[in-house]
């Protein structure tokens, strides 16, 4: 007895559908995980350098200097013309 191709089709999708549900269930779980590990990263190292800033202020005022330096941004000569 031969059974429809279509059959066959009808009868694989919910399993289909199973897997692909889980499939995309993981990766979003493993999306989520991923940008939380990021997260805790960052504020690892926005705590270093709070630390490091920290401590050459102190050093600075060690030093005996009343003002700890403080590093200034160059300003940028605009080269554009209107």
């Amino acid at each position: 007895m031969l059974i429809p191709v279509f059959l066959v089709g009808v009868a694989a999708a919910p399993l289909m559908k199973k897997i692909v549900r889980g499939t995309v269930k993981s990766s979003v779980k493993l999306a989520l995980d991923a940008k939380r590990v990021a997260h805790e990263i960052n504020e690892d190292l926005s705590d270093i350098a709070a630390e490091a800033t920290a401590e050459v202020f102190a050093s600075d005022l060690q030093d005996g200097s009343e003002v700890p330096r403080q590093t200034t941004k160059k300003t940028r000569t605009s080269t554009a013309t209107a």
